[in-house]
């Protein structure tokens, strides 16, 4: 039995004893809310869930999670990729109730906190995530401390908990009753974050996805034009793979120079092997494809190269 396929069961497990959980006696018609995702790449951790998601079940699923997914898709990440890929957890699991102040949800208490923290401790020992991403004031804390949002937003961190140690890249909570998004500078800060996190996403496993769809030959021989859709996307992930692969040799502290040259060396061969594959399946080689392939490796060089200074 493959790894992938024993966590995805014992992440079954976790979740049937999660949803029975009773521990600090809520209301009869509150439940926990648990993720969908069977074998993520990374853990969002929340607040708490909202009136919203106490009756459909699913996290992130009201005005909040609609805010946080319109922030993901700015950095290239749609709704159904990050369920799918993201274990999305919570400081507590079940609604507290609104406010008393008739404004949001209510803050769960310290011993609400400390009842669920098991359940967290749990996934990350299951999980051993690369990345989390603490939304909000409480999981902020939980992971970070008390520091201001404006000394952690926009950083990619690196954090120990129960099993071991993970990157995080912290994002404000996306209520409408925060304000602290709105503040000067903050919305920056936002965007900052989100452009890190669109990174470390994608690194973390769409990139296996998007390689998965560049080596998959097609059908049928079809027409090679110059100008197609096909061309498009040869374009961009051959950009993407040469700024994947400089990012994962930048970080074994391989200098600029050496890095560039190993990620034009992996698109460059990544590229000639699905020709000389095409060709022995489909006896169809495209030049046309190999100079998208160097348009988009070339094009994203520029930008390594610019971002550096």
């Amino acid at each position: 039995m493959s790894t992938r396929t024993t966590l995805a069961r014992r992440l079954e497990a976790h979740r049937e004893a999660l949803s029975a959980c009773r521990r600090c006696d809520p209301n009869a018609d509150v439940h926990p809310i648990v993720s969908i995702a069977r074998r993520p790449k990374a853990m969002l951790v929340g607040q708490a869930p909202g009136q919203v998601e106490r009756i459909g079940g699913r996290p992130f699923s009201g005005r909040a999670g609609r805010t946080l997914f319109d922030w993901l898709k700015t950095a290239g990440v749609e709704e159904d990729v990050f369920r799918d890929n993201v274990h999305i957890a919570a400081i507590t699991r079940c609604y507290p109730g609104p406010s008393p102040s008739g404004r949001g949800d209510r803050v769960p208490s310290r011993r609400e906190r400390d009842e669920c923290g098991s359940w967290l401790d749990a996934e990350l020992a299951l999980m051993r995530p690369k990345l989390i991403i603490p939304v909000g004031r409480l999981a902020i804390d939980r992971f970070l401390g008390p520091l201001p949002l404006e000394d952690v937003v926009g950083k990619t961190l690196r954090v120990e908990h129960v099993a071991g140690e993970s990157d995080c890249i912290p994002l404000p909570h996306p209520s409408g009753a925060s304000a602290w998004v709105h503040e000067p500078g903050h919305r920056d800060l936002l965007q900052k974050a989100l452009r890190r996190l669109g990174t470390a996403l994608r690194a973390a496993g769409v990139a296996a996805a998007l390689l998965l769809a560049i080596t998959r030959p097609a059908a049928a021989q079809t027409p090679d034009r110059f100008f197609g859709p096909d061309k498009i996307q040869h374009f961009f992930l051959s950009a993407f793979i040469q700024s994947f692969t400089y990012s994962s040799l930048r970080a074994t502290n391989l200098d600029h120079r050496s890095s560039l040259m190993g990620a034009t060396a992996a698109s460059a061969s990544l590229g000639l092997w699905k020709e000389l594959r095409d060709r022995r399946i489909r006896r169809q080689f495209s030049v046309r494809d190999l100079v998208w392939d160097a348009a988009g490796a070339g094009v994203a060089t520029v930008f390594l190269s610019h971002s550096r200074h």
